[in-house]
């Protein structure tokens, strides 16, 4: 397949975002999959990191500075949605299987223009305050739940919540397996990402002489693009204990090494937890609040507040704290330790495998296999009326079914192989569906995959319906679950799914 990303990384943005893609990247490249990036030119824009893995990088031009819209962080585009759509569709210059989005600054509105050249959309994203159009949502937050984009995902949207989807480089799982939960001797650890503007990594090395921490042995990270580089070296000179390590750093071997880590509630943070590294947090952005209280609710980390509200006294005390009582840094590591496996890549790469159904709408040629399906023992159980269908009788309603306008018969295939059909029942804002799965496809998780399909096939070429009914026999549990999967809740006596994020359907 080929597969794009479409990812940004600045002095404003950080270096985060393009790391966690290259993990991704990295995965689907083991399995084959050409990938390659799309990115803007910013200040600080770390391109070097994309071709030092190999991957080709498309770089789009300067921004304008012009075209922002009331999203809020549109101004981290640097230029309009569409200017940004039209160069991205150029620079690719050819229909991908799967576009990855891991970008604050756009929007459905972007989206729905690149589904002119992307089969597929996946979106990365962490705090839920945007519209999306996309068939994949990948949120690795603890506080990552459905309810969190109801309305913001469309019918159909399959939502990969919670760092059991972190997207970690494998080395994080191999040393997992081989380190222990706790290294009470180990270094302190220090790393506020690939900018850290802020300077907090100079109040934290400062709050390591107030705790005097003289005896032990500190390793410190810092970003080329880290504007306070030099204060840190000169920090670190006339300390023996004390070492600097620039861009690339084996970062697995230093926190599989360390006892105790002092950073920002980034992505780094899942790394960390993978290890079981005891973690005094600080949020650097505001969109780092939800997830630095929900790790430390979950007594996952010590969340001491943000890096404008403390100082090298606070996190002194933190550190007293922690290394006066063992325990709760033990605690700590533990319950970190559960959160993440390090598997979280390969289980989206194989949702985004799984995700392959395609639909084409059914043909003449496809009569008589239809009716062999249909007639099915297995298929008949389930359906509201088990009798067998005379064969010519199917051919007249087949007929009928092809000439109607509002009625439409999709097959579902993966790679090659047909998995199930789809009937669709239009009156007024409403479908209604029909479902079933080829022979012999049962219980291997499709029904849900292939309704999914359906439902951004309907929303794709039938735009006026706002809302897909489902007739499920009470005795029929497995469709239900399917449907209950695939977006669809209860509604009286039937199942209902809205079709698009925010509408409602008629009675």
């Amino acid at each position: 397949m080929r597969i794009a990303f479409r990812v940004d990384g600045s002095e404003a943005i950080g270096t985060g975002h393009i790391v966690r893609c290259l993990t991704l990247a990295d995965r689907l490249s083991r399995d084959g999959h050409a990938c390659q990036f799309v990115v803007r030119a910013h200040s600080g824009t770390p391109t070097s990191l994309i071709e030092a893995r190999g991957y080709s990088c498309a770089i789009l031009p300067d921004a304008d500075g012009e075209g922002y819209d009331e999203l809020a962080h549109s101004r981290w585009l640097g230029t309009s949605q569409a200017r940004d759509a039209a160069e991205t569709r150029a620079a690719l210059d050819g229909p991908v299987d799967w576009l990855i989005v891991d970008h604050y600054a756009l929007d459905h509105r972007w989206q729905s223009e690149m589904r002119a050249i992307a089969c597929h959309i996946l979106v990365v994203d962490d705090i839920a305050d945007r519209v999306h159009d996309c068939d994949l949502l990948l949120d690795q937050n603890l506080q990552g739940d459905r309810d969190r984009y109801a309305g913001l995902v469309p019918a159909g949207c399959r939502s990969l919540l919670g760092p059991r989807y972190a997207l970690l480089a494998p080395r994080f799982a191999e040393l997992r397996a081989k380190t222990g939960a706790m290294r009470p001797e180990g270094a302190v650890l220090v790393y506020f990402g690939g900018v850290d503007a802020q300077g907090t990594t100079l109040t934290a090395l400062n709050a390591i002489v107030e705790a005097d921490l003289s005896d032990r042995r500190i390793d410190v990270v810092v970003g080329d693009l880290n504007p306070h580089r030099a204060a840190i070296i000169e920090w670190c000179r006339p300390r023996g204990h004390a070492h600097f390590h620039g861009s690339g750093t084996d970062m697995p071997a230093l926190m599989a090494e360390a006892s105790l880590a002092i950073g920002a509630a980034g992505t780094t943070t899942w790394e960390r937890c993978c290890l079981a590294l005891p973690t005094i947090l600080v949020t650097i952005a505001e969109n780092q609040r939800a997830g630095a209280l929900a790790l430390a609710r979950e007594g996952a980390a010590i969340w001491v507040g943000d890096h404008a509200e403390i100082s090298a006294a606070t996190l002194a005390a933190a550190l007293r704290t922690l290394f006066a009582a063992p325990h709760l840094a033990e605690m700590v590591a533990n319950r970190a330790a559960r959160l993440v496996d390090g598997e979280g890549a390969q289980r989206v790469a194989r949702a985004m495998l799984d995700n392959a159904i395609e639909l084409h709408p059914a043909t003449a040629n496809d009569c008589d296999r239809i009716w062999e399906w249909r007639n099915d023992d297995r298929t008949r159980r389930h359906s509201r009326d088990p009798s067998p269908v005379a064969l010519e009788a199917h051919r007249e309603w087949f007929a009928s079914t092809l000439s109607s306008p509002d009625r439409i018969l999709l097959i579902g295939e993966c790679d090659g192989d047909p998995v199930g059909v789809l009937r669709y029942d239009r009156t007024g804002d409403t479908a209604i569906i029909s479902v079933y799965l080829v022979p012999g496809r049962e219980g291997r998780g499709e029904g849900a995959r292939l309704i999914r399909a359906g439902s951004r096939w309907l929303a794709s070429h039938w735009p006026t319906v706002t809302a897909i009914d489902a007739e499920i026999l009470e005795i029929n549990r497995a469709s239900a679950g399917a449907f209950a999967a695939a977006g669809f809740s209860r509604f009286l006596s039937h199942y209902r799914c809205p079709l698009r994020p925010g509408t409602q359907s008629s009675s």
